[in-house]
């Protein structure tokens, strides 16, 4: 995508998903769906991101802020189920843990506050 145009998507619910890198997908137990929606050097990147139900994430961080916004199913966010119209921020150099919450797939907008990058962390054994 380049700089200075803008972005539209009239349906994120059907839009198509791809599967994410190899850093991405580090983090979870099987493959995610995923679609970049807008990228900037400056102000960070947004992605269409589904999880499949069920899906299981590593604990993780981020040099950048990020937050998440559900449209479809629930997430688990930091042992905090959400669901359809919720909102969650997680600054940045935080540990995180974010996975699906519930019996069905979940449908999300992340907004990176910066460039993209993951650090898993040591599994603890928690959640």
């Amino acid at each position: 995508m380049q700089l200075g145009h803008t972005v539209v998507v009239a349906d994120l619910r059907t839009a198509v998903l791809e599967r994410p890198g190899a850093s991405a997908a580090s983090v979870y137990d099987r493959p995610i769906g995923l679609r970049l929606l807008h990228e900037d050097a400056q102000s960070g990147e947004h992605y269409l991101i589904r999880y499949p139900a069920g899906l299981k994430g590593l604990a993780h961080q981020h040099s950048a802020a990020h937050t998440i916004v559900v449209l479809e199913g629930k997430l688990d966010a930091n042992d905090q189920i959400i669901g359809p119209g919720s909102y969650a921020h997680f600054p940045a150099n935080q540990p995180m843990r974010h996975q699906s919450g519930g019996d069905e797939d979940c449908l999300f907008v992340i907004i990176f506050h910066g460039p993209f990058d993951v650090h898993v962390l040591e599994d603890t054994g928690d959640s």
